[in-house]
């Protein structure tokens, strides 16, 4: 079966699907109530998607430059950097890695680009064992599905179909508790994170400048991935560079109101390579795979070239009356709703998937939500024109040149428009019908009504004199083409990434690099205000349901967190050595304590009631902590214990992102630790029906104790 007959059928099926419908509905309802009390807090959000586009627009068109910079940087932290050309390739790599490391337990965070070389698929026949940990991805698994949308893979479900489906699965009790859903992963998957051999994630962005990861997540699962099993492979798209580790203030905040409404992630986390000497945890190695697979033909489309600046926030999909209606499944691919159809016929074959392009209102909803300014739906009218130019369809053709030829011969003309009105009753009478030939278009609507007079006969019933004639040109206009990009020449590369960069050479070289670095002073006239820091960042933490407590000196810092463990009934919590904690913790009678600074046992660290850190710094704008593998005590002790304290000073306040990149910058220049991570609020997660529930994977609960 052709990928346009299975998506007729699934869509055909799913629009009929009113349940179906509606569930999607209320769950972009929710969507859309929280997107727009996020972009309030924007000072300017159409200005920043100027500057997103801008600075994804400047990066994408250096991509030569910038992906060597990253693998230098990357390389010089003990990162190991490969390149492959394609799915098969990037799977071998994979593969080789997981032999030589003799792996056989293996846990993914999300990860878009392993469905689109089908990872997972290629590993569990081999006998791997590997299980996906983000929650809505976890459901999916279970249920034999790839996920229903970039950001919520399981929207289309409903409570009970999950808790039947954990009954089944997991053999556990049926419930109607959403909180409950979510422990019974929690709990099903911490064991595996506990023992896993390696971990595979994805990135959101690839820092140039650094050679470092990011990725978005709020539930905790990467963090998790991250930290525990002993090899990691990232498998990154080579599109997702972004120049600077400062650009991170800009596009953090605004991935999150695109994406899931928040004003922030909860974890937004830079891998730095694996672990550093002098730290605690960490994979002993870190791979990370960059990804062409037809990015590069892409890349060659000048007319089409910024589709590679998306960012996977999905907000084009959420405001698509297609996918509204149809659902994510329908597509048949890995990427769905409008960027989907834009970008897949380059990755997968114009012919075979130009239906998606078609699937389309081109009301231009897509576009005008996109937060780094993708034309899409003109790429939509694009994709269209050049499967027409590339390989038109007979019958289309046909029809088209009768009608040039019957529009430019007047008798001809007069007589087919005589013709159509005579039968237009008789067309009323089959309209819909199986007799009717026009049948698949108007079964869903109504053939328009031909106009009782003519525009000729018209004219002529004014009565005007007649006019003088002019010659005119019979020559049809020549419409611009751009067919979907091919190899000028061919490539000689002994290496893929010879060849990678060698194509990327090639696809830019009808333009020059435009490079552009939005100033720290262009980030704070588009970003959320900041007044007064102290009740600024209470609001923010505590509107994401962090606790917070602003201590009048070190002494009451000492009761509060006395006072904490009494309340949460803590038995036992770890920490590290640092001179907060050794005043607050050491020295205030915690007994018994994990002392984490030399090293832990993972199981002992998973059972303390709380993991009490340190950080460099606290951000007013967005209620957030920044730490790293050294302010934090390592990666795992702020996310695998169920309770994390930060201990912070009064001085490492600050007011906003722009700030806190500067000051992290400056205190390690380039001897980053190899994880710093922005923590706002305790994991989350709202894959069950939009409900937002704490302690997804990590922490289900934050404090932060200032003085």
């Amino acid at each position: 079966m052709s990928a346009k007959t299975t998506f007729l059928d699934a869509a055909t099926r799913l629009t009929n699907d009113l349940v179906h419908r509606e569930r999607i509905h209320t769950g972009m309802w929710k969507y859309y109530d929280a997107r727009t009390r996020s972009q309030g807090f924007f000072q300017d959000w159409q200005q920043a998607r100027i500057l997103a586009s801008q600075t994804k627009k400047g990066a994408i068109s250096a991509l030569h430059a910038h992906l060597v910079e990253f693998e230098q940087k990357a390389t010089a932290r003990g990162t190991v950097v490969h390149w492959a050309k394609d799915s098969e390739e990037a799977r071998k790599i994979i593969f080789s890695i997981l032999e030589r490391r003799e792996v056989k337990r293996i846990i993914k965070s999300k990860v878009m680009t392993s469905e689109e070389i089908h990872l997972n698929d290629h590993l569990e026949k081999a006998g791997y064992h590997v299980l996906e940990n983000d929650l809505g991805e976890y459901i999916q698994q279970l249920r034999n599905e790839p996920p229903y949308h970039f950001v919520a893979p399981c929207m289309h479900l409903s409570m009970k179909e999950i808790s039947d489906l954990f009954e089944e699965k997991l053999k556990t009790a049926p419930t109607d508790d959403p909180e409950e859903l979510t422990m019974i992963a929690r709990r099903f998957l911490r064991q595996t994170y506990l023992t896993a051999d390696a971990g595979i994630t994805g990135a959101n962005f690839l820092i140039a400048e650094t050679g470092m990861i990011s990725i978005t997540e709020n539930e905790g699962n990467a963090r998790l991935t991250g930290a525990l099993p002993k090899t990691m492979i990232s498998l990154v798209g080579i599109e997702k560079v972004l120049p600077k580790m400062s650009d991170l203030a800009l596009f953090l905040p605004m991935l999150a109101t695109a994406g899931t409404g928040q004003p922030i992630t909860c974890y937004n986390t830079a891998y730095a390579g694996p672990r550093q000497p002098g730290e605690i945890d960490g994979p002993e190695e870190w791979h990370i795979v960059l990804l062409d697979n037809h990015r590069t033909a892409l890349l060659a489309d000048a007319e089409q070239r910024d589709a590679l600046h998306c960012i996977r926030c999905g907000a084009c999909l959420n405001v698509c009356p297609i996918f509204k209606n149809i659902g994510g499944i329908s597509y048949g691919t890995t990427y769905q709703g409008p960027i989907g159809s834009v970008i897949t016929p380059h990755l997968r074959g114009l012919q075979d998937w130009k239906h998606l392009s078609g699937s389309s209102s081109l009301c231009g909803a897509c576009t005008a939500t996109c937060p780094v300014k993708i034309d899409l739906h003109h790429h939509l009218l694009q994709n269209r024109r050049n499967a027409v130019r590339e390989k038109p369809d007979a019958l289309e053709g046909l029809a088209w040149r009768l009608f040039a030829k019957s529009i430019n011969q007047p008798v001809v003309y007069q007589i087919g428009t005589k013709l159509a009105k005579l039968a237009q009753p008789l067309h009323r009478l089959i309209s819909a019908t199986p007799l009717d030939p026009m049948r698949a278009w108007t079964k869903t609507r109504h053939a328009p009504a031909l106009a009782p007079q003519s525009f000729k006969d018209w004219w002529k019933s004014r009565n005007l004199p007649p006019q003088p004639t002019r010659p005119t040109s019979r020559t049809s206009p020549t419409l611009p083409t751009k067919p979907h990009a091919s190899p000028k020449r061919p490539i000689e590369a002994t290496t893929s990434r010879e060849l990678i960069l060698a194509r990327i050479e090639e696809a830019l070289s009808d333009t020059h690099p435009q490079p552009f670095e939005a100033t720290a002073a262009q980030k704070r006239s588009v970003l959320p205000a900041v007044h007064d820091l102290v009740p600024q960042f209470a609001a923010n933490a505590e509107f994401l349901r962090a606790e917070f407590h602003a201590c009048a000196d070190e002494a009451a810092a000492k009761a509060k967190l006395a006072e904490l463990a009494a309340k949460h009934g803590w038995k036992k919590v770890a920490t590290h050595r640092g001179t907060l904690t050794d005043a607050l913790v050491r020295s205030s009678g915690f007994s018994p304590f994990l002392d984490t600074t030399d090293g832990y046992d993972r199981f002992e660290l998973e059972a303390c009631d709380a993991g009490i850190t340190e950080c460099d710094a606290l951000i007013a704008q967005t209620g957030s902590v920044f730490l790293t593998a050294r302010s934090g005590g390592g990666r795992a002790l702020s996310v695998l214990p169920e309770h994390h304290v930060v201990l912070a000073r009064r001085d490492q306040l600050l007011p906003d992102l722009p700030a806190g990149y500067e000051l992290i910058q400056q205190r390690y220049g380039t001897a980053w630790p190899s994880l710093t991570t922005l923590i706002t609020g305790p994991s989350r997660t709202g894959d069950i029906e939009r409900i937002i529930i704490l302690g997804a994977h990590g922490p289900k609960k934050l404090t932060i104790v200032m003085w």
